[in-house]
């Protein structure tokens, strides 16, 4: 799990994420399949509609967008990229953003009845986040969450150490560790569920724009240095000789879709 030792270069996590707004729904697929099954997972709680719903890590809006859609009408979106806002404003005018980190929300406590959460928790100190979180939620308010875990890119991390290179991958907490953030901040009901998915690529390029895109590089405060030239060919040269031999590149993704409750004390 992310601590005080390994702490996330936030200006980073900004920056990249700015980078990759205009391109993100060119190759957030997965995303947006994981995002739609947290819709799902809602309604089958049968959750009121009209409650203080935020989207944390909201990125382009995308959620938001099926949220409104679906009814929801008092909606809030928060994300650390000022570029991802302004395209997610774009889908879902009628949403009130915020433009913040998720360790340190703008908001009272207690304010939240339903709090979701899509692909963004892994790009936060997870102890610090789940704390936050447990503060603003309302009590019996239910949080519903997709947060990649490791394993994920464990192809890409192979590659690079079989190239003798320090690991660019960004790391990911486990299952049990993203669990045990949550439990430990107070939540309580919780429900976690594994999940993988394997993306598949036709070309060496296609693989590295589809990750160039999405914003998914290595954000740790302790990583040497930027992704060199040198290393960049040698991936190329690993991946297409994998190509060649496999006739595909595939890409796996793993992580944990969590319900939980914020249990109201008497």
């Amino acid at each position: 799990m992310n601590s005080p030792k390994r702490l996330l270069d936030r200006k980073q996590v900004q920056s990249q994420f700015d980078r990759a707004a205009v391109t993100y729904d060119n190759v957030a697929s997965l995303q947006r399949q994981m995002g739609s099954d947290l819709l799902q997972q809602i309604m089958k709680h049968g959750i009121a509609k009209d409650g203080h719903l935020i989207d944390l890590g909201c990125g382009t809006g995308e959620l938001l967008q099926q949220l409104e859609l679906a009814g929801f009408s008092k909606l809030f979106g928060l994300d650390l990229s000022s570029q991802m806002i302004s395209v997610a404003e774009q889908k879902a005018p009628s949403v009130n953003f915020h433009h913040a980190a998720i360790e340190e929300m703008p908001f009272d406590e207690c304010g939240f009845d339903i709090v979701v959460s899509n692909a963004a928790i892994q790009w936060c100190d997870i102890q610090s986040a789940a704390i936050e979180i447990f503060r603003v939620m309302k009590p019996e308010a239910r949080l519903f969450a997709n947060v990649f875990s490791k394993g994920t890119l464990s192809q890409w991390h192979d590659a690079f150490l079989v190239g003798g290179f320090e690991s660019r991958v960004h790391p990911l907490a486990n299952s049990n560790e993203i669990e045990t953030a949550f439990e430990s901040a107070g939540l309580e009901n919780i429900e976690i569920e594994t999940r993988k998915e394997t993306t598949s690529f036709e070309s060496v390029k296609s693989m590295f724009d589809s990750i160039r895109q999405l914003g998914a590089t290595n954000a740790m405060s302790s990583r040497s240095r930027s992704f060199s030239r040198t290393e960049y060919l040698t991936l190329k040269d690993h991946f297409q000789t994998v190509l060649e031999s496999n006739h595909k590149l595939e890409l796996g993704f793993e992580w944990v879709q969590i319900s939980a409750e914020k249990m109201a004390r008497r």
